[in-house]
């Protein structure tokens, strides 16, 4: 049975619960504690977590769909995988995509920010990528007033919480590579702005 923390949710797990958060990396993901890292992760189908590397449980965070666990540094993988039970009792396994590093060279966002890239279309969009030896596919958009930016496809039901995106610096290009995902898979890219509008692109 997943244990439970009862806690007052912080500003930032709330703006992630609500879709709302501007760098959920900050949030989500494996974060050194002193000589412990946390892992946090949010999974709005899961009834169960686990980091199968480790086979170590994730807390849920009462009331919510977040999963919180803190452990031994040395102990974690840098590309942990997660191992989850959604409501139907289906399992699950994949590699947490807020595990990984930005994947776009500072080249290319740097061409694009000074309006000099001829071949934008090589990344932007939805690619196959290959990030630590990890298949996935890489997506990026350019959506420089946007507060919150997410993939939404038919491999998460097209909820716009389970994947939302990294911004990179004031480029206005957001990118998040998805470990698993292969082609022929619909997708799109959900966009919130500042005040609140969602739209789809």
């Amino acid at each position: 049975m997943t244990q439970v923390i009862k806690a007052t949710v912080a500003e930032p797990l709330q703006r992630i619960i609500e879709a709302r958060h501007h760098d959920p990396f900050e949030v989500l993901g494996r974060h050194l504690t002193g000589k412990k890292v946390e892992v946090t992760v949010f999974l709005p189908r899961a009834r169960k977590v686990t980091l199968s590397d480790i086979d170590e449980p994730l807390e849920r965070i009462e009331g919510t769909d977040l999963f919180r666990g803190k452990f031994k540094a040395a102990k974690l993988p840098e590309r942990y995988q997660l191992e989850w039970f959604d409501e139907q009792g289906a399992r699950h396994q994949q590699y947490d995509p807020y595990c990984f590093t930005p994947q776009l060279p500072d080249f290319d966002l740097h061409l694009f920010g000074e309006g000099r890239h001829r071949h934008a279309y090589r990344f932007l969009g939805a690619h196959p990528w290959q990030a630590d030896g990890i298949d996935g596919a890489l997506f990026s958009v350019w959506a420089p007033i946007a507060q919150r930016v997410s993939v939404v496809g038919d491999f998460n039901q097209w909820d716009g919480r389970t994947h939302s995106m990294r911004v990179r610096g004031s480029t206005g290009i957001w990118e998040l590579f998805i470990p698993g995902i292969g082609s022929g898979h619909f997708y799109k890219f959900e966009i919130r702005t500042h005040s609140g509008e969602i739209s789809l692109r």
